[in-house]
C-alpha cells in the first residue's frame, strides 16, 4: 500500500536566528517516520536573514523536500499562512511553529490518530499527563484565554490556541475556505481557535493528546498584542449565535 504524503507547513517571521536549526530538526523527525513528506515554510514578510537562509538551504540541494513562499504584506500572524494551505499536496497536514516548543516525537502519535478515524489532532498542554514548562505570565494569559473561549463558545477543549495541529487534508481545506481571509488583520492567532470552533460545529472529529512542551524564548503570545483580537472575537461570537448553522 502506498504511504500517504505528509505536508508540514511552518509560518515564520524574522526567524533567521533559529530557522536552519528548526528545519533540520523537523526534517530529521519526518524522515524517521519513513513516509514521503514535503516541508513548506511560509515567510510572513521577514526583514532579517530568514529568506537568505532559506535560499541558501535550498540551494545546497541537501533539502530536497523543502520549499518556501514569501509574502510582502506581513506580518499577518495567520492570514498569509491560511492563503498557503492551497499549495500543499499531502493527504495529512502538520501545522508547526518555528520555535518547536512541542517535542517533535509527538508528530508520530498525531499522524497515528489521523490514520485511526480523527480529522484533527491537537496538543493539549493542560492534559493531566502533559509536561509543560512555561513562562508564568504566558501561562496565566493562556489559561484565562482558554477559560473565556470555553465559556462563550462552548468548545469543551482545554487548549484552544496551540499552534501545533494535524489535519486530514479534506478537513483542513474545508475549514480554511470557510474561515476565509481577515483583511482587517484583527483576527491574529484567534485563527487557530476559529478553526476548532468551526470544526466542532460541523461534527469534525478532534482528538487532543498530552504533550511535552517548553515555551520558546520568542513566543508571540502577549496580552498587549492579543487584546487587539477582541473586536474580531466579539463579532465572530455574534455571528455564531445569530446563525446557528454558521459553518
Amino acid at each position: 500500500m502506498k504511504k500517504k504524503l505528509i505536508s508540514a507547513i511552518i509560518p515564520c517571521y524574522n526567524e533567521g536566528r533559529i530557522i536552519a536549526r528548526s528545519i533540520n530538526a523537523v526534517e530529521k523527525e519526518l524522515c524517521s517516520l519513513h513516509r514521503p513528506f514535503e516541508l513548506l515554510i511560509v515567510d510572513d514578510g521577514s526583514t532579517d536573514a530568514t529568506l537568505q537562509t532559506l535560499r541558501k538551504m535550498i540551494g545546497s540541494r541537501k533539502h530536497h523536500n523543502l520549499r518556501f513562499v514569501s509574502y510582502k504584506d506581513g506580518p499577518s500572524r495567520r492570514e498569509n499562512l491560511s492563503k498557503s494551505f492551497k499549495l500543499l499536496n499531502g493527504d495529512c497536514i502538520l501545522l508547526l511553529d518555528m520555535d518547536l516548543s512541542m517535542d517533535l516525537r509527538h508528530l508520530k502519535e498525531m499522524l497515528y490518530w489521523l490514520d485511526h478515524g480523527y480529522d484533527i489532532v491537537i496538543p493539549n498542554r493542560y492534559h493531566p499527563k502533559s509536561y509543560i514548562k512555561r513562562n508564568p505570565k504566558r501561562y496565566v494569559i493562556s489559561k484565562v484565554y482558554n477559560a473565556l473561549i470555553r465559556l462563550f463558545f462552548r468548545t469543551g477543549l482545554k487548549d484552544n490556541i496551540c499552534g501545533f495541529k494535524a489535519f486530514k487534508r479534506d478537513a483542513a481545506v474545508k475549514l480554511v475556505k470557510q474561515a476565509g481571509i481577515d483583511k482587517t488583520g484583527m483576527r491574529s492567532v484567534f485563527w487557530d481557535t476559529e478553526m476548532l470552533i468551526r470544526a466542532l460545529r460541523q461534527g469534525i472529529k478532534i482528538k487532543d493528546i498530552p504533550i511535552h512542551w517548553e515555551d520558546g524564548k520568542n513566543s508571540a503570545l502577549t496580552f498587549k498584542r492579543e487584546i487587539r483580537m477582541l473586536p474580531y472575537i466579539v463579532k465572530f461570537w455574534f455571528r455564531v449565535h445569530k446563525n446557528r448553522n454558521l459553518p
